[in-house]
């Protein structure tokens, strides 16, 4: 006697099945640890920051005060990579602020903080001297470094960062339209998450802590 084969009914109702099982899955992956696969710890979620797929900075070499800035320079700490220049009015002391009390409360917490890069889209004004000068009013271990923009593309093209010079009343009084945005890069040189432009402090130290925790 032959097996009766299920009817279409059935076996359309355990495809459904199988399809509501794999989004569920899915929707697990994703709540959990996004397109890099990180876990966050339990009870945590992310307000301003966005993970990213984990991709290894590029090479790239860039002035600094007392010698060059390369990729194998950002290993073996955590670091918060953020482009701008020493001229901007607002977005980059606010930033370079916000970044100096997410350390300071990392510090009170007993957590060793994100070093801070900041990039310079400005080469003709912002000299090795000048970035280091004007890092030293935020954070005196503030790294600051520049190039010409061929040195700076790789860098520009792999964060998604995009400038736009503006002319002022005299030639030397340009400004620069530019991405706001700040990035956490891993003790292994990876991208990690994306900051958006932040007005919260609290918040952006909150989301610092749990990406330092979390298992990736």
């Amino acid at each position: 006697m032959k097996a009766r084969r299920p009817g279409r009914r059935v076996m359309a109702a355990a495809f459904v099945l199988v399809l509501l099982a794999a989004a569920g899955g899915l929707a697990l992956v994703l709540l959990r640890g996004g397109p890099s696969g990180i876990t966050l710890p339990a009870g945590r979620s992310l307000d301003s920051a966005q993970l990213e797929a984990l991709r290894a900075l590029p090479d790239f070499t860039l002035d600094r005060l007392g010698g060059k800035l390369t990729a194998a320079d950002l290993r073996g700490q955590w670091s918060f990579v953020f482009f701008g220049y020493t001229n901007c009015p607002d977005a980059c002391p606010e930033t370079l602020g916000i970044l100096s009390h997410v350390r300071d409360g990392l510090r009170a917490q007993g957590v060793e903080p994100p070093r801070i890069v900041f990039v310079s889209l400005d080469p003709q004004r912002d000299t090795p001297q000048v970035l280091h000068d004007y890092l030293a009013e935020f954070d005196g271990s503030a790294i600051g470094a520049t190039g010409s923009l061929e040195s700076l593309r790789g860098l520009l093209d792999f964060f998604g960062v995009s400038f736009e010079r503006r002319p002022g009343a005299e030639h030397s009084a340009y400004t620069l339209d530019h991405t706001t945005t700040f990035f956490l890069v891993t003790p292994d040189g990876r991208w990690l998450a994306t900051f958006a432009p932040a007005d919260d402090p609290d918040g952006v130290l909150e989301d610092t802590a749990t990406l330092l925790r979390a298992r990736w």
